[in-house]
């Protein structure tokens, strides 16, 4: 493995690690422009890209798995037949 790639721990597959620069967000912007998206992002410094890349990854713990719609049928006793 070489310096440009990591292990991904949640896959256990290899990814290319991109390296992202203020350049990266220009040549974004430009191709807004050129395909007429009214949409910018603000370019940052490599600080601070560097300190956003070395940011603790905030995880997301789904919600609980309920179904609205049975408790709905079983607080009225259940789904009529017919």
């Amino acid at each position: 493995m070489n310096g440009s790639e990591e292990t991904n721990q949640t896959t256990g597959g290899n990814v290319t690690e991109i390296k992202i620069t203020p350049q990266t967000y220009i040549d974004m912007n430009k191709e807004f422009e050129e395909d007429d998206i009214p949409f910018r992002i603000t370019v940052p410094t490599q600080e601070a890209i560097d300190e956003w890349q070395s940011q603790t990854p905030v995880h997301f713990d789904p919600p609980s798995q309920i179904d609205m719609v049975q408790e709905m049928w079983d607080a009225i006793g259940g789904r009529p037949n017919g």
